[in-house]
């Protein structure tokens, strides 16, 4: 047996690159997707992060599913192994040139053969990232196991995901009135936990009417993204899109948003926002200071220009110089990303015609949830609660209570180029 010559599979060539990767995530699937191109079961052998601290650096290192050496228990018994000590090795650490993540293969060579397929492998049955995002999703809408296994299984089969509908008389409204829309999800509508999203709109006379609801499957960029393309194709003209759309800082729906309507400014609901800070400084700053500072917080928000926002928030700052934990808080979180997206200095440059929460849709939520009475119900109940609430859009009272044109008349008007008749008197 000693006689036999040894397995030896060079890989090389197949791992041989000169791309630079932008972050280590980019590094480790690019690793991964050749090893199973080649057949190669590739794992991160050992890791590191830069510290600061002496010895620590940025690097990666991969290694072969069958390196290293199997163990023996101190019982001294024997047990099943694939570790055969291969050599394979690849070391991944950034340029010095800053010009990304680079490759170096440190032995391409492998002491065993490799499969011919690596279907039924460990390492290929793991749930990728958006599948466990999945398996988690219907979990909590108490989906069973067996049918989970199920819908993995068959996850390109035309299985409804997604459901996105709008009245013929909400599109009709929407592109009457696409200047400002306000969006949210809510919750406890159906008996499949599913979260409701709806999309509002508003007339030229202040009210409010519904522009189109859609259950999702979970609350990624990619199912908004999806939500919002079906909302685009409501509108007549290609080239319309709302010019400001009102949200809560719901990052996944920010990011839908910027890629479906890259021309639309997302403003950010203002009531949401000072509950926040209001209870982060509640909990960070002592009770006799809470009232200075939550009013010095309101300045920033409502100042008129940027000259005195930077003087609004230098007198936050003096103000909250023992309490760094919650002006961190208001800089990272809201101020320096997010400060044009709901501080007066800069929304008050963009026509949102007063909107600046999300009341609109929350109240819609309220109506809705009122008509369907209970969280329980199935798809069919959940349609005809809004068909129900749809039927009241304009209710047309000031054609009816005063004889004069309602918005959505007036609407019709301006949109079929049809001339306003003013009536004998």
């Amino acid at each position: 047996m000693e006689n036999l010559p040894k397995i030896c599979v060079d890989t090389t060539d197949a791992f041989m690159t000169t791309e630079r990767f932008g972050t280590r995530e980019e590094v480790i699937r690019w690793i991964k997707e050749v090893g199973i191109e080649n057949k190669v079961t590739v794992i991160i052998s050992h890791s590191d992060t830069e510290t600061g601290k002496r010895g620590r650096s940025n690097k990666i290192i991969f290694g072969c599913d069958k390196g290293g050496k199997h163990k023996i228990s101190d019982s001294g018994t024997q047990s099943a192994s694939k570790k055969c000590g291969c050599p394979f090795k690849i070391r991944s650490t950034p340029a010095k040139d800053g010009s990304g993540w680079k490759i170096d293969v440190k032995c391409g060579l492998h002491n065993h053969g490799l499969p011919d397929r690596l279907e039924g492998h460990s390492f290929i049955g793991r749930l990728t990232t958006d599948e466990k995002q999945h398996v988690a999703d219907l979990a909590k809408r108490h989906v069973a196991p067996r049918n989970i296994l199920l819908s993995l299984k068959h996850d390109d089969s035309e299985v409804v995901r997604e459901i996105f509908w709008a009245h013929p008389d909400s599109v009709k409204l929407l592109n009457i009135f696409p200047i400002v829309l306000v969006m949210d999800s809510t919750y406890k509508t159906n008996k499949y936990r599913q979260p409701l999203f709806e999309i509002v709109g508003m007339t030229s006379t202040e009210l409010t009417f519904a522009v189109g609801f859609a259950y999702m499957e979970s609350e990624q960029t990619e199912n908004f993204c999806w939500v919002l393309e079906k909302l685009k194709e409501l509108f007549v003209k290609k080239d319309m899109c709302p010019q400001v759309i009102l949200t809560d800082r719901d990052l996944a729906l920010m990011k839908a948003i910027e890629v479906v309507f890259p021309n639309s400014i997302n403003l950010l609901c203002r009531f949401h926002i000072n509950k926040n800070v209001g209870a982060k400084c509640k909990q960070h700053v002592v009770n006799d200071l809470q009232k200075t500072i939550d009013t010095l917080w309101m300045e920033v928000v409502w100042a008129s220009d940027e000259v005195e926002y930077g003087q609004r928030l230098h007198q936050l700052e003096q103000a909250c110089l023992d309490y760094s934990g919650f002006i961190n808080y208001v800089k990272d979180t809201w101020l320096t990303p997010h400060r044009h997206r709901f501080v007066g200095a800069w929304i008050n440059r963009v026509l949102h015609l007063g909107n600046t929460t999300t009341n609109r849709v929350e109240s819609a939520h309220w109506k809705l949830k009122q008509m369907l009475g209970n969280s329980i119900g199935d798809m069919v109940k959940c349609w005809e609660a809004m068909n129900n609430n749809l039927r009241q859009i304009c209710g047309c009272t000031l054609r009816t209570s005063y004889g004069l044109p309602c918005a959505c008349e007036l609407g019709r008007y301006r949109v079929g180029g049809i001339p306003e008749s003013l009536g004998s008197g």
